[in-house]
């Protein structure tokens, strides 16, 4: 699909930008001078695409520009700046702008905007898949991965057991970080999202598995991740409804979908274990921890949840401040379903920015994590080159 003059909308306070942009359309494009007044051409047109100028495309101002994608979430922004920088990136990304491009503005550039408008429209168009296929694949596994008291290591399981699942090759994995004012998914795996849960809440109203499958950032293992917002501020823009849909599209194109959680229990953490096949929950050697553990079990049985889907993973089970087994079992009327070791390692590899499953898969620690994985998939498989643990450069 190509995009004529009227539904390629101009914005920018200088004149001679706007007249730049004109001679290479002949002349022929809607014009704005302000957000105020594009947000009203949005209103009152059939606009497909925006073009902002380097008035609008700096870290001061951009914010503003979050006013035309509340009006269509539909439309491609792209901005035209002086300077690119990481920082106008960031800032560009949390607005809701797909693409940043070096001015001057040339024909070239413009006809790659314009070919990335079409491919976007093309993966929010519904695909005709084949029912045969459709039928053939059972949806993934929901795997969320929650701890009522922070600190207790429910980010470093999520990762490692993420991470172990890609070892079959057969398989694909997607991790979601849904602590959406804190998640550290992103930082543990040592990743830099282009794209994170604000995006996917902003194209909800089109969202399918291959617009989804875009937004997501990919780890040198093969995982998938759907990144938490780059800011707490932003946690706002994603409600409980839209990061549900996220999950329940992952499932659809994923065998195995692993999600971060916040110690938080909330509407959000309690649809979320409503959706999940298991849920392990991660509680630490530490009375704060099997305290707060117990609350929230006890809070999920007098809601009449399910807590057969619960599996409890005990985490630095040889720490030196170690409490008994069968009490912390008698306290929270659950089994232990696996246990990690406490191990230097762990630290030592989230500063590398590798879990430890790749950077020590055979510590004991690293094995600690299998344990944990074959609650979910059985037995896990050795890594093997060009897959999984091994794809690292």
């Amino acid at each position: 699909m190509s995009i004529s003059e009227n539904n390629l909308l101009v914005v920018d306070e200088e004149a001679s930008f706007i007249d730049e942009a004109k001679r290479l359309f002949d002349g022929r494009l809607p014009t704005a001078r302000s957000i105020n007044e594009a947000v009203a051409a949005i209103d009152g047109g059939e606009l497909r695409m925006v073009l902002l100028g380097p008035s609008f495309a700096n870290e001061a101002v951009i914010d503003s520009v979050r006013a035309l994608r509340n009006e269509d979430p539909s439309l491609i922004l792209i901005a035209v700046a002086e300077q690119i920088t990481s920082a106008l990136l960031r800032a560009a990304m949390r607005a809701g702008v797909q693409e940043v491009i070096e001015s001057p503005l040339t024909e070239e550039k413009i006809e790659e905007a314009i070919q990335q408008f079409a491919n976007d429209f093309m993966k929010r168009r519904p695909a005709a898949a084949s029912p045969v296929a459709d039928k053939a694949r059972q949806e993934g596994q929901v795997i969320v991965v929650m701890s009522a008291k922070g600190g207790s290591g429910k980010t470093v399981t999520a990762t490692n057991v993420a991470l172990l699942l890609t070892r079959f090759e057969d398989r694909k994995v997607a991790l979601v970080d849904a602590d959406l004012q804190f998640g550290d998914v992103c930082l543990v795996l040592q990743l830099e999202p282009r794209f994170t849960l604000v995006n996917a809440a902003h194209e909800m109203h089109h969202l399918d598995p291959a617009l989804l499958d875009s937004l997501l950032t990919e780890h040198p293992s093969g995982l998938k991740v759907m990144a938490a917002p780059l800011e707490p501020a932003f946690a706002d823009d994603i409600s409980t409804a839209s990061l549900i849909t996220v999950v329940e599209l992952l499932k659809q194109s994923y065998d195995y979908v692993v999600v971060d959680t916040a110690s938080l229990l909330d509407e959000l953490l309690l649809s979320l274990l409503e959706k999940a096949d298991i849920i392990l929950q991660v509680v630490d050697m530490d009375l704060p921890s099997v305290k707060n553990a117990k609350l929230a079990l006890e809070t999920l049985r007098l809601l009449k949840f399910q807590t057969n889907k619960v599996k409890l993973v005990l985490n630095r089970s040889n720490a030196r401040a170690r409490l008994d087994d069968k009490e912390i079992e008698g306290a929270l009327k659950m089994e232990i379903a696996a246990a990690i070791p406490s191990d230097g390692a762990v630290a030592a590899s989230m500063n590398e920015g590798r879990p430890v499953v790749e950077s020590a898969p055979r510590s004991r620690v690293a094995k600690g994590f299998e344990s944990v994985a074959e609650l979910v998939a059985g037995p896990i498989p050795e890594p093997t080159s060009g897959r999984g643990l091994l794809r690292r450069k």
